[in-house]
């Protein structure tokens, strides 16, 4: 079973539980300008690991405090759970889901418990949804999406329910939107799409639409959605063309584009304009951003050369480069906690010899002055140099004979292969056979890593331009 789509699905349920509330103003009253002068030594640092490493997850804040930390892939599939604690940085075991499952959403509902709908399972495309009681720390099978999808997203309406649209699986499914109702536990479809959209960013406005926008690296489509009367409407596009960003609700009504570029952009609904705002450092591919409780907004890595931590003041329009991570990571799903501090969980590295390589480890961003060095042990590290968290560094040793250093973890690497062509499954395939090969890799890492199975031959019919016999349409 191919690791599909890097897409933004890991963090849209993420902010669409914290970005996506209208309220209008921001809650903390520290001044942005003081944050952005801390030092980064002291600004970002390890807070614990989860119990399994994992991609391609889901991160939720609950109203207890702690972060339900839900499937992904470990690289296989996986049903199992963890609660995140920040005030420990330890994860305890949750329980287990009925079907294993990534590349899923993960909406809060309005009482406190979390809808999962669909994902990738071992056999394929899901339609399966659940639900997770935080007061009985028990999932429920729910009534499932009426298509098979991934590649989605979920939005959580005023009244409640949630909006899930478009995405990959079904006969229709980049057109198709439904309603999920907990109150009935039922589907109800609402208007179609005017254009297919997958892995796009989504966002409830202050009036209660909801906006897509993006979703690949060539698309700039932004369409919305008007609860009123259920149709959609396609409005101006986006200045650039984004995939793995995240849209913000702003306290001014407008919705704040972020990330894949590094100029970040605005939406009025009111004009029906995208205004360019401000420029980022660096160029974040693939880092999910979050909204703090005082409206900042925080990003953070995204690729493998770039560790960069980067904030956003909204009154400013500008970014500060406010620390570093002590590690690469991408796709991490990212929480802002109610104290201001913001957790990166998970993800991916890269090992010495290109593979994708799952992550336990968890990091913060926290403006407090003080700073608790970590140890090799405490991160899983047993091989080269890594930071120690506040701004020194640990030598953790060499590695064995037969054995290289892979993020800094003793190990063997796989090796690459260019034995097919794309639309054949086979072996992995290595990013350097082909610029297909790199497009289809760059966005399902299981492609070059483990296998290139039926999903990466469907991928590389969609994502790359496919003249030969054997791409299967999408």
């Amino acid at each position: 079973m191919s690791l599909s789509s890097w897409k933004a699905l890991i963090v849209v349920p993420l902010f669409l539980c914290i970005a996506c509330s209208p309220e209008a103003e921001p809650a903390e009253t520290e001044a942005p300008a003081a944050e952005a002068s801390q030092s980064s030594a002291l600004t970002v640092y390890p807070a614990g690991s989860l119990l399994t490493a994992r991609y391609q997850h889901t991160a939720t804040l609950l109203a207890n405090g702690k972060v339900l930390v839900v499937g992904g892939g470990t690289p296989t599939e996986t049903a199992s759970t963890e609660l995140y604690d920040p005030a420990t940085a330890t994860s305890s075991t949750g329980p287990s889901m009925s079907a294993a499952r990534r590349s899923h959403t993960a909406t809060l509902l309005q009482d406190g418990s979390v809808l999962i709908v669909a994902g990738i399972g071992p056999s394929g495309i899901l339609s399966s949804v659940e639900r997770y009681q935080p007061a009985t720390n028990t999932w429920t099978t729910v009534a499932p999406l009426p298509r098979i999808s991934y590649g989605h997203s979920a939005t959580l309406l005023a009244d409640g329910r949630v909006l899930v649209v478009g995405g990959v699986g079904g006969a229709s499914g980049g057109t198709s939107a439904h309603i999920y109702d907990p109150a009935t536990d039922t589907w109800t479809a609402t208007g179609s799409l005017p254009n297919a959209m997958g892995f796009q960013s989504a966002v409830r406005l202050a009036d209660g639409r909801v906006l897509l926008s993006g979703g690949g690296a060539t698309t700039n489509l932004a369409q919305l959605w008007t609860p009123s009367t259920g149709t959609w409407t396609v409005v101006a596009s986006m200045n650039f063309a984004r995939s793995d960003h995240t849209l913000h609700l702003l306290p001014s009504g407008k919705a704040l584009a972020v990330g894949s570029e590094q100029m970040t952009e605005a939406y009025d609904p009111a004009t029906n304009l995208w205004t360019n705002t401000g420029n980022t450092a660096v160029q974040h591919f693939s880092a999910p951003s979050a909204m703090r409780p005082n409206g900042t907004i925080v990003m953070a890595g995204g690729s493998y050369n770039n560790t960069t931590v980067e904030m956003y003041t909204p009154s400013t329009g500008a970014w500060s480069t406010v620390g570093a991570l002590t590690q690469t990571r991408r796709n991490h799903p990212t929480v802002a906690l109610p104290d201001g501090r913001v957790l990166f969980l998970g993800g991916t590295a890269s090992s010495s010899s290109g593979s994708m390589v799952p992550l336990a480890s968890v990091e913060v961003f926290d403006l407090s002055s003080s700073c608790t060095p970590t140890t090799c042990a405490a991160q899983g590290k047993n091989c080269g140099t890594i930071s120690n968290g506040c701004g020194g560094t640990l030598s953790c040793g060499t590695c064995g004979s037969g054995l290289t250093c892979t993020n800094n973890v003793c190990g063997t690497g796989a090796p690459a292969s260019c034995a097919h062509n794309v639309c054949t499954s086979g072996t992995a395939l290595s990013k350097t056979c082909s610029t297909c090969a790199n497009t289809v890799c760059t966005r399902d890492p299981f492609c070059c890593n483990t296998s290139w199975d039926s999903i990466c031959v469907n991928e590389a019919s969609t994502d790359c331009v496919i003249t030969q016999p054997g791409c299967v349409a999408q």
